[in-house]
């Protein structure tokens, strides 16, 4: 990937996260895609601390279209060791996708010293909630959201996790 290239690498890459959603979620997920951008910290933060406080200032953030993204991205181009490409939100007049970026500053330095003329690694995942544990079953891609399902399907996994 080069920056010439960021552009439309990232519209593959959303291509594929979104045929990765339809395969795991029950969402319709519509093709009017909005990106946020997101740097990747090490905080220390428990998984369940850093959803919470991810959701609280990507709430803050206004979805921009992919272009802008890419100019911002293409701004601190070489600093950037990976891109991870995320379903936001899902709603049915569009789809915010979290872009988030780890940056090579942040490595440690022996290793920033290996990687600093390597090309960003890419991918795209989908987040899945605790109860999802099988590939059968098909979930809400806004379970970090809430809601009533999420809580009731929350409320049976601890249930079910406690008296194993």
């Amino acid at each position: 990937m080069t920056t010439e290239t960021l552009e439309e690498e990232i519209k593959c890459l959303t291509e594929n996260l979104l045929e990765m959603a339809k395969r795991q979620t029950w969402n319709s997920i519509s093709t009017n895609y909005k990106y946020i951008l997101t740097e990747i910290i090490d905080s220390g933060m428990t998984s369940w601390e850093q959803r919470k406080n991810r959701k609280r200032l990507n709430d803050l953030k206004t979805p921009k279209q992919l272009d802008e993204i890419s100019n911002e991205l293409k701004g601190f181009f070489e600093n950037i060791y990976d891109l991870n490409l995320y379903i936001y939100k899902a709603e049915s007049e569009q789809t915010i996708i979290e872009i988030q970026f780890y940056p090579k500053s942040a490595l440690q330095k022996d290793y920033f010293e290996k990687a600093k003329y390597d090309k960003p690694k890419l991918h795209c995942k989908i987040t899945l909630p605790p109860y999802a544990n099988d590939n059968k079953s098909k979930f809400d891609i806004n379970w970090e959201h809430g809601g009533f399902k999420h809580e009731w399907k929350m409320f049976w996994w601890r249930h079910k996790t406690k008296n194993v």
